[in-house]
């Protein structure tokens, strides 16, 4: 593999911190790769996955009551860090619809931004339908992308960005 392709990859930052601690072989970066590939289909599949729930909601026909609507944040708030009310869950049609159209918008940004020798849009569009429409093998991956998958995708790019810090990054797990 190219050693300049490697090295531009990852920030300078990146790759002065780990100098010391794992020496930079082949092998450091080629698995480095496939980890900065991971966080990104994680990252764009969470995405995909959030326009595909808000078209689901806009296209239903059902409304959640409010009683309803306090379950759902209940159980949301016993499940993860981030605290919901019950006006988290009541939406109208118009802003489902608005809110698919916002997170698809962000999900095809994400495609242009991370495109390169790796990540091929196309085939990571691919990858996207062929987990939302699979509900036999990826189990936890699915509601684990936007809950904390996601989280850790985004400190790990960051970092290897420099828009983080290595203490920043390891207080993120």
């Amino acid at each position: 593999m190219d050693k300049k392709i490697l090295s531009d990859y990852f920030s300078e930052k990146t790759l002065i911190h780990f100098k010391p601690q794992q020496g930079l072989s082949e092998r450091y970066h080629l698995r480095a790769l496939d980890v900065t590939l991971a966080c990104k289909l994680t990252h764009v599949y969470g995405k995909y996955h959030l326009a595909m729930l808000h078209r689901q909601l806009a296209m239903s026909e059902g409304k959640t009551t409010y009683q309803e609507a306090e379950r759902q944040a209940e159980m949301m708030n016993q499940m993860t860090l981030f605290h919901s009310s019950p006006s988290d869950f009541l939406h109208t049609q118009d802003e489902s619809t608005d809110e698919s159209i916002d997170t698809y918008k962000e999900y095809k940004q994400l495609l242009e931004e991370y495109s390169d020798e790796q990540f091929v849009p196309s085939v990571v569009e691919q990858f996207c339908k062929m987990v939302y429409e699979d509900d036999d093998h990826f189990i936890f991956f699915k509601p684990f992308c936007n809950l904390y998958f996601s989280v850790y995708a985004d400190a790990l790019l960051w970092y290897q960005q420099g828009k983080i810090d290595y203490d920043e990054f390891c207080m993120q797990f």
